[in-house]
């Protein structure tokens, strides 16, 4: 590694998966909850649309998983819609098999305006729900599946990722759906993005040529990630990413 490139990851982050997890971890367990991070990720998740959207109103489509990474869709969806966007959200799967945190998000959504349309368990339903939300769409929120993908993506949600395809341009929350965070190795398939709004710190895999090339356009956001978990974590926070940042990251 350069030292250019070594420096650049002091600024943006240097995450692998099992980090942001051990991270997440300690958070949780210095009092900040998976609740309060989600808020303030979707938040900015919505900003950094809202930037690629020139800060005009649009029709935006969400495709949203079952986890964490769909609850970041679901409130960058309600602050969109708040902003004066028209804003669907997929669910790749059934609604009423949602847990906290996200089935309250769903719920706020929709009371704020969302359109929250749920696919079930059937991967040609997924694909013809995301097909048409993507219909006249100039954004479309990419939240199916976060850093904690180990795999092959199961059937439901490769049928949302490959149905993505057809879309003009994909925000990433994260990381691409189907991009494994560490490695920067694409599994088959994944939503080939053209900006990713990632999280707390750079993703290692996002660094490498595969994950840059699936990534496209990068910005990382600060969510107000503790302190205290950085330091319980054995982690080293990077030293750009605070103050409530949302900013362009260049290529190593």
């Amino acid at each position: 590694m350069s030292a250019d490139s070594a420096a650049l990851r002091q600024r943006f982050g240097d995450l692998t998966a099992a980090e942001v997890a051990s991270l997440d971890g300690a958070a949780a367990a210095s009092g900040v909850s998976v609740v309060q991070l989600m808020e303030v990720a979707g938040w900015q998740v919505a900003r950094c649309a809202w930037r690629l959207l020139r800060r005009r109103a649009a029709r935006v489509a969400v495709v949203a998983g079952r986890g964490n990474n769909g609850g970041d869709g679901a409130v960058a969806a309600r602050h969109l819609a708040t902003w004066g966007c028209d804003v669907e959200l997929v669910l790749a799967g059934e609604e009423q098999a949602v847990r906290s945190p996200l089935a309250e998000h769903l719920v706020s959504a929709r009371a704020c305006g969302v359109r929250v349309i749920a696919t079930g368990d059937d991967p040609q339903a997924a694909t013809r729900a995301v097909r048409q939300a993507l219909h006249r769409a100039p954004m479309v929120l990419d939240a199916l599946l976060g850093t904690g993908l180990r795999g092959t993506p199961r059937a439901l949600d490769a049928a949302a990722i490959a149905a993505m395809d057809s879309a003009t341009a994909v925000l990433a929350v994260d990381v691409p759906s189907g991009l494994d965070a560490s490695s920067g190795e694409p599994s088959a398939p994944c939503v080939r993005t053209q900006a990713t709004c990632t999280l707390t710190a750079m993703k290692r895999g996002l660094w490498l040529p595969a994950g840059r090339r699936q990534a496209g356009a990068l910005y990382v956001a600060d969510i107000g990630m503790p302190s205290a978990a950085w330091r319980a974590a054995g982690l080293a926070a990077p030293t750009a990413v605070r103050g409530g940042a949302l900013l362009a990251v260049p290529a190593a």
